[in-house]
C-alpha cells in the first residue's frame, strides 16, 4: 500500500514540475511558438521568405510611413523651437516660459475655439494674471489692439498687447526691463517654473493638493 500511495504521489510530483512550459492560448498565434512554448525565433525568416510580392510592398509603405511620421515630428519640433526663440527675441524681457503660459491661457480662454479673444475673454486673462486696471483701461487698450475693429483680437494682437499694456523702459545697457502687466506675466511664470520642479512631496508640503 505504502509504496502504491508513493508512486501516486511522485507521479503528481513529475505532473506538476516547474516550469511549467506550454503554447498561450490566446492573443498569440500557435504557429509563433515551438511545441514547448517558447517563441519561434526562426519565425521571421521563414515569415521573409514567405512574403509575396504583394506583402513586401505593404511592408515597404508602412515602414516609409513610419519613417515620414518621425520626420514630421522632428520637423514640427524644430519649427516650434525657432518660433518661441523668434518670440523671445520680439518680446525681450519675456522668457520661453513665459511665452508659453501666455499661449495656454489664450487657448483656455479662447471660449469660442476661433483663434480669437473677445474683450470679455482678454478680461478673464488679465483676471487670471491678477490685473487690478479699470474696465475703461482695459476697453480702450483692447480696441487700440483690434486694428480691423471686428471685437477680435488674435494671437499675436494678444502678445502684443500683453507686453504694451504698461510702457516698457530701456535701462543703461540697452535692455529692456518689463513692468506693469507683462512684469507680472515673467512672475507667474516663475512660479509656474517653481511648482515645476517640486517634487510631488514638496508639492504636499506647500499645501498645492
Amino acid at each position: 500500500m505504502g509504496s502504491h500511495l508513493s508512486t501516486f504521489f511522485s507521479g503528481i510530483g513529475r505532473f506538476f514540475e516547474y516550469p511549467v512550459k506550454r503554447k498561450p492560448i490566446c492573443f498569440y498565434r500557435q504557429e509563433d511558438f515551438t511545441a514547448t512554448g517558447e517563441p519561434n525565433k526562426k519565425l521571421p525568416e521563414i515569415q521573409k521568405m514567405s512574403m509575396t510580392e504583394y506583402d513586401k510592398l505593404v511592408d515597404l509603405f508602412y515602414t516609409r510611413l513610419a519613417e515620414q511620421r518621425q520626420y514630421n515630428q522632428e520637423m514640427k519640433e524644430k519649427d516650434r523651437r525657432w518660433s518661441m526663440q523668434k518670440m523671445v527675441k520680439r518680446f525681450p524681457g519675456w522668457n520661453e516660459v513665459a511665452i508659453a503660459n501666455l499661449h495656454s491661457l489664450f487657448l483656455l480662454f479662447d471660449n469660442q475655439s476661433n483663434g480669437m479673444l473677445s474683450f470679455d475673454d482678454f478680461g478673464a486673462v488679465l483676471e487670471s494674471l491678477g490685473d487690478e486696471t479699470s474696465m475703461d483701461v482695459r476697453k480702450e487698450k483692447f480696441n487700440a489692439a483690434d486694428t480691423d475693429n471686428d471685437g477680435w483680437i488674435t494671437y499675436d494682437e494678444f502678445l502684443s498687447l500683453v507686453y504694451n499694456f504698461h510702457p516698457q523702459e530701456a535701462t543703461d545697457d540697452g535692455s529692456i526691463e518689463v513692468s506693469g502687466l507683462a512684469a507680472m506675466v515673467n512672475e507667474v511664470a516663475e512660479n509656474i517654473q517653481f511648482v515645476s520642479n517640486l517634487t510631488v512631496g514638496e508639492q504636499l508640503e506647500y499645501g498645492l493638493f
